[in-house]
């Protein structure tokens, strides 16, 4: 009989942590997470007065991020010289979030009225 409970409840919980572990998938601006979280205004990839300036911080491998319309920020667990050429740009990014950051499985890129598959090497 306690095996039997323990195993309910143990089934109990197992929707929650499937649910956790699926990918969600996100849409927004690639942004350079340094220059936003210094100033939130720098979303694009141009910043202050020099062009292509995320484009650069992100090939040094300073870490991307992702800006929601809604303004929600998120820091992108991908290799960022690998997406770095997509800054400013809408992305579409679907991953798990972790400790408020999107482990990231895909990131597409929007081209036109569709989306662009974009290949960056796994972290693990």
């Amino acid at each position: 009989m306690i095996a039997i409970l323990w195993f309910l409840a143990l089934m109990a919980g197992a929707p929650t942590r499937i649910l956790a572990e699926q990918n969600q998938v996100w849409t927004g601006t690639l942004v350079d997470a340094s220059c936003y979280t210094t100033d939130n205004s720098q979303v694009g990839n141009d910043h202050m007065d020099m062009k292509g300036c995320a484009t650069a911080c992100l090939r040094m491998g300073r870490p991307a991020g992702l800006l929601t319309p809604d303004k929600k920020f998120f820091i992108l667990l991908v290799p960022s010289p690998d997406i770095a050429s997509y800054a400013g740009k809408t992305i579409r990014v679907t991953g798990k979030l972790r400790h408020g950051s999107i482990l990231v499985d895909k990131l597409e890129a929007k081209k036109g009225e569709g989306w662009e598959n974009v290949k960056f090497n796994t972290m693990m």
